[in-house]
């Protein structure tokens, strides 16, 4: 008897402990709700929802959610009902006895009253139509199932669903699964009944109600016939087949990618707010039904949600992307299968431009998981950047490899829930890479990485040539290094030829050599702008008179004698310091890469704006004492120098123009004007005489030391270089140096000399 008390007393404990836990010992299985009494004036429901449950842990308190609505009655089929009461969203029901794990129980709970809306999501009343949104943006946890019928409302906790929902004659009521039976009450009511046979979360079923007219038709699916339907207001149903003219191609392309369509027909509902993924009953807001295809994304999105989201689900809002990113990228991929690859690749770009803008903000490092609750929806930080690091993803594996994985991921986990932890196991199991490099880098870390490819060297190797590769990475945002790198690196012929290879190196840099059938002049990491990573690019084949701008940098193609092949690429991070001008400051934010090859000649002008204003330049450009230089280097291997330009403006604002811009890199540096008139000694101070000289100049300094004298001309190229050792003073020739202004640079201390 002990014994038994102990146990019961355990039992109690853990009732009180989860007391207000929903779900805490249970799985609820089947919801069967009943609605009627709809009242349009007081906006106000009536309903009874039948619960079904299997215990899991022993219990005598289950704890439901129920948001505003009152509850006037609670039964249960197998036990008495002890207590019940309500508080704040909890519905706390209390049975006489403790019900043991594997029992199955029925309640039946009456309820009422006045329901829940806010900016966006839960039961939204629009003149003569109510209909639910069973998201609230505002609402924190966001499920909104609770609005209108008692349920363990979460990610996780998914059930099969009886709706039967009684309104007035003149209206429909629309919701999701099959319509099994239309019922006439003879009162001037009727009740619809619907089935969803799927296991589908709380927020996935609905209702909508209203005066509603149908558009029908038939898609023929990879394994059976699936009705289309699109419910509408009488007066825009003219507009509805224009609008989903290409619904059926979208679904053929969804098949062929991911495998059957999962649920029972592909449905819509015009609603006043949306648009949302409502299991076979997408809410689709009346802007869409447009007449025309330029609405279309949120047609092939919401209906990609049927895979993403109601198919597999993410097991809580910090993973939203897993569901809103993914119905982001299907909402642009589909544009591959039925307009072509070229109209999807341009819609891609202007995402993956934007996100990369984006992720140049320090308040926007935060990770893709576990993103906060109040940026569960944000438009930029799950829906763009989670379809642009879909499409990275896409790219990172090869995309029959990545369409092949998800349909086996969708499979493995359908009609369940996912995390981002499960979702890079089972993409590992599949393709049989390791994916925890890419979701290190991509998803568990804020910013985004930074690739850069440096063609070394070309050999022969018989009619094929070897191309000698270094890539490195540099994380933009929180410290990171990435491990199992890939990259696309494109080549490039001296006839114009183009070939991909996907590259791939752990840590900060790597080596690789590819073998090619054509001799390559060039290679560029992401040529196509396939991947997130820390730079803008653009690319053009001009035949004649063409301008090629990005990011402060514009290439304008005067004459053309033949064909030119540009391409300019905007890092969003420094380049390497160069020790050769130590008292030089060069940028720590950007450099431009660019790219020229002629078929025949050309005329080409570049344009190079510096400005203290923005966050590229603003680090360096301090002052009216600094003046920005232009600074270049044919490749990484040489030295960064000046080469011959016009400028423009004054300190803070101002353009280079170089007449006759070269493939190589160009990044702005900074010097203190004061270097021109003021000896800026950092530790010994180096005497020259004479000054002005023409012959020859004598150096001199306190200490005997080792060193170099370095002399940079005007435009801060190094002219001169003459070491030295264990000495305090020098004799330096310059009668090969034409007149003019010069600096010498010892100790790093820097002297103004003339040359006459």
């Amino acid at each position: 008897m002990k014994r038994v008390f102990l146990f019961i007393g355990i039992l109690a404990l853990i009732g009180i402990a989860n007391a207000q836990t929903p779900g805490q010992n249970f799985d609820v299985t089947h919801y069967e709700i009943h609605l009627g009494d709809f009242d349009f004036t007081d906006q106000t429901i009536q309903g009874e929802t039948f619960v079904d449950v299997a215990v899991t842990t022993p219990t005598n308190t289950f704890v439901l959610e129920l948001k505003r609505l009152t509850v006037s009655n609670v039964t249960c089929n197998n036990y008495s009902i002890n207590n019940y009461r309500q508080e704040d969203d909890f519905l706390i029901i209390v049975i006489d006895e403790y019900a043991l794990a594997g029992e199955h129980l029925t309640f039946d709970i009456h309820y009422g009253g006045d329901t829940f809306s806010e900016t966006w999501g839960g039961v939204e009343w629009w003149g003569d139509y109510v209909y639910n949104l069973g998201v609230g943006f505002d609402s924190q946890p966001h499920n909104l199932g609770k609005t209108w019928f008692p349920c363990v409302d979460n990610f996780t906790d998914k059930a099969t669903y009886s709706l039967y929902i009684t309104v007035t004659s003149d209206k429909k009521a629309i919701c999701g699964g099959n319509l099994f039976d239309i019922t006439d009450n003879g009162d001037g009511t009727s009740t619809w009944h619907w089935e969803t046979p799927q296991e589908i979360a709380t927020y996935h079923i609905s209702f909508a109600i209203g005066d509603y007219q149908v558009w029908e038709d038939v898609y023929h699916g990879i394994e059976r016939d699936i009705p289309v339907q699109v419910y509408a207001k009488p007066s825009q149903m003219s507009k509805v087949p224009g609008t989903f003219v290409n619904v059926k191609e979208i679904a053929s392309f969804y098949e062929s990618c991911l495998g059957p369509y999962p649920f029972n027909r592909i449905g819509y509902v015009c609603t006043g707010k949306g648009c949302m993924e409502h299991t076979d009953n997408i809410a689709i807001t009346s802007g869409v039904i447009t007449g025309n295809t330029t609405q279309e994304e949120y047609v092939a999105h919401e209906l990609s949600h049927m895979y993403f989201g109601n198919k597999v689900t993410c097991s809580t809002a910090g993973d939203m992307w897993l569901n809103e990113g993914f119905a982001q990228f299907w909402g642009v991929f589909y544009l591959s299968g039925v307009y072509g690859e070229d109209r999807y690749q341009t819609e891609m770009n202007k995402k993956i431009n934007s996100i990369t803008s984006w992720c140049k903000s320090q308040n926007n490092w935060i990770p893709l998981n576990n993103i906060p609750l109040d940026m569960t929806y944000d438009s930029k930080a799950v829906y763009d950047r989670g379809a642009v690091i879909a499409n990275t993803l896409m790219h990172y594996l090869g995309r029959d490899s990545f369409l092949t994985a998800l349909g086996q991921y969708l499979n493995s986990h359908a009609y369940g829930v996912s995390s981002s932890e499960l979702f890079r196991d089972a993409l590992t199991a599949f393709t049989g890479v390791d994916m925890n490099g890419f979701f290190d880098t991509y998803v568990f870390t804020g910013g985004m990485p930074h690739f850069t490819v440096n063609l070394l060297g070309v050999t022969p190797n018989g009619a094929q040539y070897n191309a000698n590769l270094q890539m490195s990475y540099w994380h933009y945002g929180p410290s990171h290094v990435g491990q199992n790198n890939r990259v696309e690196v494109t080549f490039v012929g001296r006839e114009g030829q183009l070939h991909t290879e996907l590259v791939g190196w752990d840590g900060l840099e790597g080596e690789e050599t590819v073998t090619l059938d054509f001799e390559p002049i060039a290679a560029f990491a992401d040529y196509f702008n396939h991947f997130l990573d820390a730079k803008f690019d653009k690319n053009l084949t001009a035949t004649g008179p063409a301008n090629l701008s990005q990011s402060n940098f514009s290439a304008n193609v005067n004459s053309v004698n033949g064909s030119t092949m540009l391409r300019v690429e905007a890092h969003l991070v420094g380049p390497d310091n160069d020790p050769e001008i130590p008292w030089l400051t060069l940028s720590k934010n950007h450099y431009w890469n660019f790219f020229r090859h002629d078929s025949g000649s050309a005329h080409i002008n570049g344009q190079f704006i510096y400005s203290n204003s923005n966050s590229e330049d603003g680090d360096i450009i301090h002052t009216k004492n600094d003046s920005a230089v232009l600074l270049y280097r044919a490749n990484v291997l040489d030295p960064w120098h000046t080469i011959n330009y016009t400028q423009e403006g004054d300190w803070d604002y101002g353009r280079f123009t170089v007449d006759e811009v070269q493939s190589g890199q160009y990044t702005i540096g900074v010097i203190d004007k004061a270097l021109y008139g003021i000896n800026e000694a950092y530790t010994q101070p180096t005497v020259i005489y004479p000054n002005p000289a023409s012959d020859q100049v004598t150096l001199k300094w306190d200490n005997v030391s080792d060193g170099v004298i370095r002399v940079f001309n005007s435009q801060l190229q190094l002219v001169k270089t003459q070491p030295y050792q264990n000495t305090n003073n020098l004799v330096i020739p310059i009668k090969d140096l034409t007149p003019g202004l010069y600096f010498i640079e010892n100790n790093h201390a820097i002297n103004k000399l003339i040359i006459y």
